[in-house]
């Protein structure tokens, strides 16, 4: 099988901080429509730092600084074996311009996977997500005391109560983005086994201290859960992922849990993407959140819209959700 040698650009915001990545979308040839990382072939002569210079300028009409090398992915596709050094770069001179992709678009950490990656591409994904910052996670980990001091005593008894309610009396619960670990150790307190994650490290850790028992450090896109719950807790935790990208998290938490298992979810009240500060938001209505639910195999049984529960911002409003999972015999005839 012909071997093709190749480079590819991640081209990043801040070589120091990398918050966004720039991708393509192939225009032409054999995967077209495809999404990429700029480069191209390394010609005679050329190590892959001079080819990705090349390349990039007539791609996108910029000159770049490559910096270090990232991985070299080998695989095989029909026709070739593709061998690509993939390296980080910035913009040294110029704007990008798109001379022969059809479209592209600078991709957040949690944005990663919102396109539709060709295999080879797809493959450094991983490597990436080590590399970069998600800016959602470290507001947490830089502000976890405060956010710690200000959700942990907020009272959510009540919509605990209404999502116990549907629960059988014992099972395994999944407080999936538990922050301060608040409605883990009310959970355990009545009886329950539960698994509790977070995606920042630092409130990972004090909320490990609070209910007494390990919290996993895990973000929504690498459950891997399957049948193992009664009920899912997703307080204030899945505003956070794209708007695009929830449908995806939304069948992970439908698998996650047993037939018939209960969710509960909530969001900030609104509609669309919303940045509040330094944090960017997926906000819905009771209207909006329900086609999120139905779309990925689950009958609403409650949609509310209430106040937030936390001292002096009860003028916040929230759109609150319980959800039951639906057999699949009766998803299909449905």
């Amino acid at each position: 099988m012909k071997t093709v040698n190749v480079v590819a650009a991640i081209i990043c915001d801040d070589y120091k901080e990398k918050t966004k990545i720039f991708a393509t979308q192939r225009g032409y040839g054999e995967f077209k429509d495809g999404w990429e990382f700029p480069g191209g072939k390394i010609e005679d002569g050329e190590t892959p730092e001079q080819a990705l210079v090349r390349e990039i300028k007539e791609e996108l009409g910029a000159e770049i600084e490559v910096h270090d090398l990232i991985d070299v992915i080998d695989y095989d596709y029909e026709k070739f074996h593709l061998h690509m050094n993939c390296y980080w770069a910035t913009i040294a001179v110029g704007k990008l311009q798109l001379l022969e992709h059809e479209a592209a678009k600078w991709l957040e950490y949690s944005e990663l996977r919102s396109v539709d990656w060709l295999p080879a591409d797809l493959a450094l994904l991983p490597k990436l997500a080590a590399g970069m910052v998600d800016k959602n996670v470290e507001y947490y980990n830089e502000n976890a005391d405060s956010f710690f001091a200000g959700s942990v005593e907020a009272d959510m008894s009540e919509d605990r109560d209404k999502f116990l309610s549907f629960l059988p009396k014992t099972g395994k619960i999944l407080d999936a983005g538990c922050g301060s670990g608040r409605d883990s150790k009310a959970f355990l307190a009545a009886g329950y086994d539960v698994v509790s994650f977070d995606a920042s490290p630092e409130m990972c850790k004090r909320a490990s201290e609070y209910i007494g028992r390990e919290v996993t450090n895990m973000r929504f896109e690498d459950m891997s859960f399957e049948d193992e719950f009664v009920g899912i807790w997703a307080s204030a935790s899945l505003l956070h992922v794209p708007v695009g990208e929830l449908p995806k998290i939304m069948q992970k938490m439908n698998a996650a849990l047993k037939s018939g298992g209960t969710m509960y979810a909530s969001f900030k009240y609104g509609d669309g993407t919303k940045m509040r500060g330094e944090r960017k938001f997926s906000d819905f209505n009771e209207k909006t959140i329900v086609p999120l639910f139905e779309n990925a195999g689950f009958k609403i049984l409650i949609n509310e819209v209430g106040h937030d529960n936390r001292l002096g911002r009860e003028s916040e409003m929230w759109v609150e959700v319980i959800a039951t999972k639906i057999s699949e015999a009766q998803y299909i005839r449905d």
